[in-house]
């Protein structure tokens, strides 16, 4: 079938366009982010002189090139950001301040804050923070990163990977102690966390162990006898459904859920009652580690952990309480320095 210049034909939902000469544009290429990226930088950033200018187009473009692979990896469709004036007005941000001190650490937070800012389109609390946070981890050396992380991963997240003591260790080694090691340097860290609104230094304090206590449990029962639940059992045989060998001793057993709630959940989906789950979570909790018990086990799976415990309650980390800048900016520094894999939405 022939088709002349003023005729179409189109199939359904499709899109005709009828002329001498066609340019279609469907969005952003990378060329051109990198183009408005660049035109950004150099509109804006004030003019310095030989080498330092040099410098700081060199570092520029680094960190654009790095936010665009990264872009183009995580959120392609954030490519449109680029022509938000609140965007490039982030981006600005970002390329100013790793213009400027060029640290690789830095950087990558930087790029990490910015892909996440490209993902909000409207004028959120999140987009708000993140734009916040761009100007305040410039402020932070690599010490006051790693205490952010190291509160954040502590008291504010929990790992939905651990299955046993194996992967329990790893998880105190990879997401805690990977970051510890400067708590219990100056003081004046933690003071300048706080001015930066960053955190803030409570009156009370939290025990990171009876945090882990709370959110493992399962790693921490030392189990019980079939016995202790024959009560139980007598009313509801599917009891046992909700059980698992004792990870520290299989010939007694243990509650398989990690927390309460994913115990009542597990009894829910069995189809026992609320009231003989209750009863349940109550002696498995009996069961539990008591604080010294629990030390010595953190200490036995993982030889670094009394260390951090100790430093953590010679120090305002225990006090500490991070603010939504806080929680992004420890959120980035931990997906970069050791994986962790979660959206910042839940917390903020």
């Amino acid at each position: 079938m022939e088709i002349s210049k003023r005729s179409q034909q189109g199939g359904e939902n499709s899109l005709n366009i009828q002329a001498e000469q066609v340019t279609v544009n469907t969005g952003l290429t990378i060329a051109h982010v990198k183009e408005i990226a660049i035109e950004v930088f150099e509109g804006n950033f004030y003019k310095l002189t030989g080498m330092a200018r040099e410098t700081a187009d060199k570092r520029a473009r680094e960190i654009t090139d790095q936010f665009i692979q990264e872009l183009a990896a995580k959120n392609p469709a954030g490519m449109q950001a680029a022509e938000d004036p609140d965007f490039q007005h982030s981006l600005f941000t970002a390329q100013k301040e790793y213009a400027r001190c060029g640290d690789k650490e830095l950087g990558d937070i930087l790029v990490d804050i910015l892909v996440d800012r490209t993902k909000q389109e409207e004028r959120s609390l999140l987009q708000i923070v993140l734009n916040e946070s761009l100007s305040v981890a410039p402020k932070l050396n690599s010490e006051q990163l790693d205490i952010l992380a190291c509160c954040f991963n502590v008291c504010y997240t929990r790992s939905l990977i651990i299955r046993d003591i194996a992967t329990f260790a790893n998880y105190l080694n990879n997401a805690i102690l990977i970051f510890s090691e400067p708590i219990n340097s100056k003081p004046s860290n933690y003071n300048h966390l706080e001015f930066v609104g960053c955190a803030s230094i409570r009156t009370g304090s939290r025990d990171p162990i009876q945090i882990l206590i709370d959110t493992y449990q399962a790693v921490f029962c030392k189990g019980y006898p079939v016995d202790a639940i024959k009560a139980i059992e007598d009313i509801e045989p599917s009891i046992r459904k909700v059980h698992i060998p004792c990870l520290h001793d299989s010939s007694l057993i243990q509650a398989g859920g990690m927390d309460d709630n994913t115990i009542k959940n597990m009894c829910s989906k069995a189809g026992i009652s609320e009231e003989l789950a209750n009863q349940l979570i109550q002696i498995n909790r009996q069961y539990l580690m008591n604080q010294q018990e629990a030390r010595e086990f953190l200490g036995n799976i993982c030889p670094g952990f009394p260390k951090f415990l100790d430093d953590a309650a010679n120090t305002p980390f225990n006090s500490m309480e991070l603010t939504s800048v806080g929680i992004a900016i420890a959120h980035a520094h931990s997906r970069k320095k050791a994986g962790f894999d979660a959206d910042l939405s839940i917390w903020i």
